[in-house]
């Protein structure tokens, strides 16, 4: 099951880049150009962040907003 995780997106004004963050997955982030980079960049992130800590036996965080079921 694909877990949506909050993601925040905003401009780094010190590297000059958008940069995407979840606080639901704590090291995991991203940057790029533009917000939409940012989150692509986000996206893959977050699939090895998930995969590093399964492989490592450690505990995948729940999201903390759910997503409203249609």
């Amino acid at each position: 099951m694909l877990k949506h995780y909050p993601i925040n997106i905003f401009f780094d004004d010190r590297d000059n880049l958008w940069v995407a963050i979840s606080d639901d997955l704590p090291g995991c982030s991203a940057g790029g150009a533009t917000p939409q980079e940012a989150l692509a960049e986000f996206e893959v992130a977050v699939e090895a962040w998930l995969e590093a800590r399964t492989a490592a036996g450690l505990e995948v965080p729940e999201p903390t907003l759910q997503r409203a079921s249609a």
